[in-house]
């Protein structure tokens, strides 16, 4: 179960960048928030790639 963790939550993000991004249109208000949620995938992505690799 704990596999599906860092996939849902990742679609849960995206979701929300999306979400700001066409319905709200708040996205340069939210600027920090979405940097700072790409960078966090980022590293996950790597140590996980690491980890399976």
């Amino acid at each position: 179960m704990r596999i599906f963790a860092a996939p849902i939550m990742a679609i849960i993000f995206l979701g929300w960048v999306f979400y700001i991004a066409f319905i709200t249109k708040t996205i340069k208000k939210h600027k920090n928030e979405v940097f700072a949620g790409f960078f966090f995938m980022a590293i996950w992505a790597v140590i996980i790639g690491l980890i399976f690799i």
